[in-house]
């Protein structure tokens, strides 16, 4: 009967530390973007809002906080069949935020700085939208990450979220997304 009880009570330590997981495992880090698309589809040149090596730019919301974030297109790594589109892009989470100032002569916005600060994540994604449903997702890898976020080099990124007319920084109903970045 002792050596039962014995049994008994390792099997539930070993079970109550595997569901723990290991010493020091980190929960997954997770943003909520917005995010406008630069591109200008008459002509398909990027660079609408100025900064034309940017594809997207916005913002994520990290534990409250929020940084700039852009997308960078890798050229020739686009395809698509008029529903759905591959992508490979180059992304960057940034310390300073995008704004954008309007020009009154030009009766336009501009984007005030193509690099809001320092960069503290950085990595490249393979991803797949839909042009039907308006949906996307994409998964990547941390290539570069500096203080607060050095402990995610390596780790893996996953985003999703779904396009269309959004609100960011004094446009209305632009064409963008609305989006979840998640680290694992």
């Amino acid at each position: 009967m002792r050596r039962n009880l014995v049994l008994l009570l390792a099997v539930v330590m070993v079970l109550g530390a595997v569901a723990a997981g290991p010493v020091g495992a980190k929960q997954p880090l997770r943003g909520d973007q917005t995010m406008v698309l630069n591109q200008d589809m008459s002509t398909g040149e990027f660079g609408l809002f100025g900064c034309p090596e940017l594809s997207w730019f916005g913002s994520i919301d990290i534990d409250g906080t929020t940084y700039g974030m852009a997308l960078y297109p890798l050229p020739g790594r686009i395809t698509g069949n008029g529903t759905i589109l591959h992508y490979e892009e180059e992304w960057k989470v940034w310390t300073g935020e995008f704004t954008l100032t309007y020009d009154e002569e030009a009766e336009w916005y501009y984007l005030d700085d193509c690099q809001p600060g320092e960069y503290v994540l950085a990595g490249t994604d393979n991803g797949v939208g839909t042009f039907k449903g308006t949906k996307f997702r994409s998964n990547g890898v941390v290539e570069e990450a500096l203080d607060p976020f050095a402990d995610w080099l390596d780790r893996r990124v996953h985003q999703d979220g779904v396009v269309g007319p959004i609100d960011f920084g004094g446009l209305m109903g632009v064409f963008g997304f609305y989006g979840d970045l998640r680290l694992n």
